[in-house]
């Protein structure tokens, strides 16, 4: 069961605590919200944000009353422009012109290096840049972002106050998202123009249905897909309470046969449908193309993992491989080092005679001398000879 925030007020606990979880606050709405009514066209449990706009042709009184296919094209330009606009281009950031150009509350973010002038001279001499480093606004720019853009990751930096970092790290739930996830939000984040309801003017980042793309108690990219498939479930009954079938996959009603029924064939109660359910599939079709894009993201994303770990695999076996041979190089010149020396390799190991570094051949645990050199036989001469020691 969902329990509202406890810094919601009572109309807006008992909105979050009826399922509508996605639904602003009151003071976010910029109107009051009622709950869909039990009727053929929207049954409750699906989220029919009330509003009476021009749908392609349909509509009117309050809300926004423009064209629903405007809001979605707007909506579109809008995150796309503020996605790729945040996208790191390092070949342009990193130009030298473009850190001196940068600024951080109109103080300039890169200065040349203070050098001397012998160093500076051979700079100046070779017509070489100056190297570049931060300025104190720099500094503090760099440092701010790196922490990330949430209350949760602000406070983990600066250590928290104690409750105080409690309640804001549980009110940003962003970061234990997956990185999917995360980057579909990202995708639609950035639209602060009309919803449904008009005008939005508490500055949050909303689709064109009135909900926060980044929510601190949901999952957006999860939103999407739980929406489709209500609203499509929700159009197949309707339609079937008109002896209709609405096929979801194809956003369409269908003939017995699956085939999608044209529109200039509709019958006066196919037309009833597509005239009573216009705010329902106006809101399947958008929140259906959304979960196709957080899909589509996320195979890419998979595609773009295996194709990184593939290649951090070849780059592992390429660097064992050259460790390898290096090794069997070391080693042969060892080997090399050690025949010049005189040693013997036996068994893939090293072992020298001591025989053959005392001159002598090794039998029967005897030594014979080699040369007039090394040990001579127990009896053959010396002492034991001279005793005449025999068996």
């Amino acid at each position: 069961m969902l329990i509202a925030p406890n810094f919601y007020n009572t109309a807006d606990q008992n909105i979050y605590n009826k399922g509508y979880s996605f639904v602003p606050q009151e003071r976010f709405r910029g109107g009051a919200f009622s709950f869909p009514t039990t009727t053929e066209d929207s049954p409750t449990g699906i989220t029919t944000l009330p509003t009476a706009m021009n749908m392609s042709g349909g509509g009117g009184g309050g809300g926004y009353t423009g064209n629903v296919n405007d809001l979605m094209k707007n909506y579109t330009l809008d995150t796309r422009k503020q996605y790729f606009g945040s996208q790191p281009t390092p070949l342009v950031d990193n130009l030298y012109q473009s850190k001196l150009d940068k600024t951080f509350m109109g103080f300039p973010s890169y200065r040349e290096q203070q050098l001397t002038g012998p160093d500076m001279g051979e700079y100046i001499g070779s017509g070489t840049d100056v190297p570049l480093e931060l300025t104190g606004a720099g500094k503090v720019q760099n440092t701010l972002g790196n922490i990330k853009d949430t209350a949760s990751g602000i406070m983990s930096k600066v250590g928290g106050i104690g409750p105080v970092s409690m309640l804001l790290g549980s009110m940003d739930k962003f970061d234990t998202l997956s990185p999917a996830d995360q980057e579909f939000i990202k995708q639609n984040m950035g639209y602060r123009g009309p919803t449904v309801f008009g005008e939005n003017s508490s500055g949050l980042s909303k689709d064109i249905f009135g909900i926060n793309t980044r929510s601190a108690f949901g999952n957006y990219a999860d939103y999407v897909g739980k929406e489709a498939t209500s609203l499509g479930e929700a159009l197949s009954k309707s339609a079937g309470r008109r002896g209709l079938s609405f096929d979801a996959s194809k956003g369409s009603l269908v003939d017995s046969a699956g085939n999608v029924i044209d529109e200039d064939d509709y019958d006066a109660a196919m037309k009833d449908f597509i005239n009573k359910t216009k705010m329902m599939r106006n809101k399947f079709s958008f929140y259906t193309q959304k979960e196709k894009e957080r899909v589509a993201n996320e195979k890419l994303m998979e595609k773009q993992a295996a194709v990184a770990a593939e290649k951090a695999y070849q780059e592992r076996v390429s660097r064992e491989a050259q460790t390898a041979d290096r090794a069997r190089a070391q080693n042969q010149s060892v080997y090399e080092s050690a025949d010049r020396q005189g040693f013997t390799n036996r068994d893939g190991g090293f072992s020298t005679s001591r025989a053959d570094r005392a001159g002598t051949s090794e039998g029967s645990g005897q030594f014979s001398s080699r040369s007039g050199r090394g040990r001579t036989g127990y009896l053959s001469g010396g002492l034991a000879d001279m005793l005449e020691i025999y068996d």
